[in-house]
């Protein structure tokens, strides 16, 4: 019987841990995200949740890492308007070309991450309001700490 207990209160002592860690839907927080400062855009990067094994390579914008991609998940980083390059680490290392974004002031551009015959892609979604339905059942994960915006929720 104690064996049982201890079974019992450590799963649900893990369950509290990760329920902590899941973050807000975007569907429910998106007019709570801080508005764009002057002089900057803002890039959210996303994954869906496909079901498909996905690997969660490391972001790297401009050459420094600010986050990774997750599956069902979402960050955002604000950037000074201007061009931008987008790529994970492993295109990095690899030697790919990283995805060019230009981001006006005041503009939000998307890069969506999935997985395209067995290696992670980045493709700049165009359609504002295809990512924000494909985003409203995402979870913020948050960019790299010194990118990561505190949301309230």
């Amino acid at each position: 019987m104690k064996g049982w207990t201890r079974l019992t209160l450590a799963a649900s002592a893990a369950a509290m841990l990760l329920a902590g860690c899941a973050g807000p839907r975007y569907g429910d927080i998106a007019a709570q995200i801080p508005a764009i400062e002057a002089g900057t855009g803002r890039i959210y990067v996303y994954q869906l949740a496909d079901g498909a094994i996905a690997a969660e390579p490391a972001i790297v914008i401009d050459g420094r890492k600010v986050g990774r991609s997750k599956p069902g998940r979402f960050f955002f980083v604000d950037r000074p308007a201007g061009t931008h390059t987008v790529a994970t680490a492993t295109d990095k290392k690899a030697g790919k070309a990283a995805l060019e974004v230009r981001v006006d002031a005041g503009q939000t551009r998307y890069v969506r991450t999935e997985v395209v015959g067995g290696s992670q892609v980045l493709r700049l979604e165009d359609d504002a309001d295809k990512a924000q339905q494909d985003m409203a059942g995402l979870r913020y994960w948050g960019a790299g700490w010194r990118d990561r915006e505190k949301l309230r929720y």
